[in-house]
């Protein structure tokens, strides 16, 4: 018998793997999460990195009003044994009513090429396809962030196209018009029926 479509309702859903336990971010989490979010290798291609350690409370608060309003789903991801935060991934954005999501995931770079953000998406991904009733799951990332591009292979998404000078890089655009510095994002997907 298939389990019942997750809610809000329920409670923050709690997803625990061989190595890892998902869990709700709270307040209490934001200087951890503030340590990884902030290192400038880690976040080299993320567009919004913390620069400021009131941002982390702010982006907890965030969260949890994302959930509040089934427009995210995000977990902050812990070893399992301890209860510090090293790693934050989930739903970014939720369409419920057509049954899609896009996922993203940060991990605290000491813990990089153990195989721990592969394992945890994983149980994401079956919570999504599962619990949440989805039906298309997505992952954009800049195509030179050669790792998320090899974790999205991993996982088993299929790229779907790659999206030409699609974001901006720190650098502003000059009185020229160049428009800074611009990122190719490639775009996957992975449906409830490739799984």
């Amino acid at each position: 018998m298939a389990a019942a479509v997750w809610s809000p309702a329920d409670g923050f859903p709690v997803l625990r793997t061989a190595r890892t336990v998902l869990r709700e971010i709270t307040r209490a989490d934001a200087s951890a999460l503030f340590a990884f979010r902030s290192d400038p290798e880690e976040q080299r291609h993320n567009d919004s990195p913390l620069t400021e350690a009131g941002q982390a409370v702010d982006l907890v608060d965030r969260l949890a009003r994302d959930h509040r309003e089934r427009s995210a789903l995000r977990w902050g991801l812990t070893l399992a044994g301890e209860d510090v935060v090293v790693g934050l991934l989930g739903f970014n954005s939720w369409d419920v009513h057509h049954g899609r999501a896009d996922v993203g995931y940060d991990l605290s770079r000491r813990l990089w090429g153990r195989g721990l953000a592969a394992e945890a998406m994983t149980a994401v991904l079956d919570f999504g396809f599962d619990r949440m009733a989805l039906q298309r799951i997505e992952i954009w990332t800049e195509s030179a962030n050669v790792r998320s591009v090899r974790m999205a292979e991993r996982l088993g998404f299929v790229r779907e196209g790659t999206l030409r000078g699609y974001v901006r890089a720190d650098d502003p655009p000059t009185a020229g018009g160049d428009g800074g510095t611009r990122h190719d994002v490639d775009v996957f997907g992975m449906l409830r029926s490739d799984r």
